[in-house]
């Protein structure tokens, strides 16, 4: 299973979802579905984000082993 912390690093930036949104050229309800992880980003949106936020591409996905 793949956790999105996206929407928890854009809470503690400094940026608003507005901000966020128009330098991705990006739709509110895009963003929201990046931070609640039901659509994903590409690979060079998650780099740029991940240059934005101040944090590595790790740190946006989590992989969790589901349990049988």
């Amino acid at each position: 299973m793949v956790i999105c912390l996206i929407g928890a690093y854009i809470k503690q930036s400094t940026y608003t979802r507005k901000q966020i949104c128009e330098m991705f050229g990006i739709s509110q309800n895009t963003l929201s579905n990046w931070s609640t992880g039901k659509t994903y980003p590409s690979i060079p949106q998650v780099m740029k984000l991940a240059v934005l936020l101040n944090v590595k591409v790790d740190d946006l996905y989590k992989f969790k082993e589901e349990e049988d």
